[in-house]
């Protein structure tokens, strides 16, 4: 039987690819929203935040490693790379039987550089799919992408970062709906889906062991620290109920309070996390919680790396 061993979570901003000296670059050259400036200037804590990254994915790495799995699912956001007018589902599965794609910033690295070349566990890929579809999830799936890079930087970039791309690992990708709406996960969708990901895994014959990553979020690109406070403690409850002090719209239209177009709103990645939590079914080891201002007047990200200690 398939072995749940671990369930683990990680920002993926630009920063984490990206030094010091590159981050100017990262500051959005748009209107800047309606909050009192904060105190002080943001880039003076930026080799401090730089530092404290490094440590955090150094800790993130280590502790997937040390699970020793051998696939890691990934749980991310497609964010205009695949998902389009042609084809939007809620959930979806990645199942060729290699990936092939590009861990590049997307800003100043074109397609061809930081390929990811990683096996896909195909096999337990199926089996977790028809159990999702069993219990009332029509997952959809897919073996090609359309984008220049292959598969949304929620699924290559961990790879870079985290230096997992010769690990030896297996991946599966499962890519969610952020920004299409109307048919976007609901919180509470995502606790039943977090649930039944876990279910699907324990219930595969195959004697693999699987750890599960969530890549995104936190609040952005409007950072919103009492939002990203609200989710770190219902990640560190061991009542899933508390996910439902969460509004959709407060993940949904974050963007829109703020007069910003929605693929500014990487808010809604917070899915993604609720995911995890709800397949993990135990309280979140934060190894960093840090609010990354990007300028004085509130963009940013709420960057986040935790880990789950599972029981038996």
């Amino acid at each position: 039987m398939a072995t749940l061993v671990g369930v683990f979570g990680t920002s993926h901003s630009p920063a984490l690819i990206a030094p010091v000296s590159d981050w100017p670059a990262l500051e959005p050259n748009i209107p800047r929203p309606s909050l009192d400036h904060l105190v002080g200037n943001v880039r003076d804590y930026w080799d401090e935040h730089q530092a404290r990254f490094d440590s955090a994915t150094q800790q993130l790495r280590a502790s997937i490693l040390a699970a020793e799995p051998d696939v890691l699912v990934i749980v991310g956001s497609d964010q205009g790379e695949n998902f389009g007018p042609r084809s939007a589902p809620v959930f979806e599965m990645f199942l060729a039987d290699h990936l092939d794609a590009s861990a590049a910033n997307r800003r100043d690295e074109g397609p061809d550089q930081f390929r990811v070349s990683m096996p896909i566990a195909r096999d337990l890929g199926l089996g977790i799919l028809k159990h999702l579809c069993d219990n009332g999830f029509d997952v959809a799936h897919t073996s090609e992408t359309s984008d220049d890079y292959g598969i949304g930087h929620a699924v290559t970039w961990p790879m870079r970062f985290l230096d997992l791309a010769e690990s030896g690992l297996a991946l599966l990708p499962i890519v969610t709906n952020v920004w299409n709406p109307p048919n976007v996960p609901s919180v509470r969708r995502c606790v039943a889906f977090g649930q039944a990901l876990r279910a699907a895994i324990n219930a595969d014959p195959s004697p693999v062991r699987v750890a599960v990553l969530a890549s995104g979020g936190l609040s952005h690109l409007v950072l919103d620290e009492e939002l990203d406070s609200r989710v770190l403690a219902a990640m560190q409850s061991s009542d899933l109920e508390a996910w439902h002090e969460i509004e959709d719209d407060e993940l949904r239209l974050a963007h829109d309070k703020h007069g910003l177009p929605l693929r500014l709103n990487g808010t809604a990645e917070i899915t993604d996390w609720i995911i995890a939590d709800a397949c993990a079914q135990a309280p979140s080891e934060i190894i960093d919680y840090v609010p990354a201002y990007r300028t004085e007047s509130g963009y940013g990200v709420g960057m986040c790396f935790a880990r789950w200690v599972l029981t038996p």
